[in-house]
């Protein structure tokens, strides 16, 4: 009871679910321009979106009961919080579905955009190591018994899960970039179509990127949860920047869509 600090506790966890709510809330607004705008999208597109958005509702329901168990169901027994809620070890391993969803179809889309299957498969296999991490991961989160040991104990598993993912972020959103730009040499027309795709990728791609490596950052300095607040908030961050990069193809000037460089293979 002495040693228990609740801003450090309870505190990371209750801002990060503030803003993870208000970012969902942002994903349910694309998710809704998406699906508006886009009829004729290829189904693969839409099934991909589906997926996303059904990780995501389960996000934000495991959010609410974690958030309710540490705020309500612990009052005045600070000592359940020693662990996890369960509600926050399938959290994290939902964050880990929507984030390895979203990288498979960046790596898909530098694949199609490169035409090089060795950058597809760098990609992938960074995509495929952080998945396994966050796996083994839940597994230690579902069996833990201190919270404090956890995070000494699976330290190095974190940090390997986090700069994964934020290793394929970057290798993404640069092939891409670089991609975009080589292919712009010709046309006038061509370097500003391919001008804008680049700064969809650094806008869209680039932000995951720098939350992912926060996490690590943060729990390299702090010995506390602070690094898990700022977790919480990853999954709908990339989520968002999935639906950015889709509904972005719409040009509210002309009200159309403006047609991306093969998009849709």
């Amino acid at each position: 009871m002495i040693t228990f600090d609740p801003r450090l506790v309870i505190g990371p966890m209750q801002v990060g679910a503030l803003l993870s709510a208000g970012f969902y809330g942002c994903f349910v607004a694309q998710t809704f321009m998406y699906f508006k705008l886009f009829p004729k999208d290829p189904p693969t597109l839409k099934i991909i979106v589906t997926t996303v958005a059904a990780f995501q509702l389960g996000h934000f329901l495991c959010l609410i009961v974690t958030l309710w168990t540490m705020t309500v169901t612990s009052y005045t027994h600070p000592s359940v919080l020693n662990t996890l809620p369960i509600a926050a070890d399938i959290l994290i391993l939902l964050s880990s579905f929507t984030c390895s969803t979203v990288q498979l179809f960046y790596s898909h889309r530098l694949w199609k955009l490169s035409g090089f299957p060795i950058l597809f498969i760098i990609s992938g296999t960074l995509c495929v190591v952080a998945q396994t991490v966050a796996f083994i991961l839940v597994i230690h989160a579902f069996l833990m018994s201190s919270l404090e040991a956890f995070q000494n104990q699976q330290h190095v598993i974190i940090l390997l899960a986090s700069t994964s993912r934020a290793a394929a972020d970057i290798f993404t959103t640069l092939g891409i970039a670089g991609t975009l730009k080589k292919r712009s040499s010709g046309t006038v027309s061509m370097a500003t179509i391919a001008d804008r795709l680049i700064a969809w990728v650094l806008e869209t791609c680039l932000v995951a990127s720098l939350a992912t490596f926060s996490i690590a950052i943060l729990l390299l300095t702090l010995q506390n949860s602070v690094w898990f607040g700022l977790y919480i908030i990853n999954a709908n961050l990339i989520a968002n920047s999935l639906l950015a990069w889709f509904n972005r193809r719409y040009s509210p000037v002309r009200d159309e869509v403006v047609s991306s460089i093969q998009f849709a293979e």
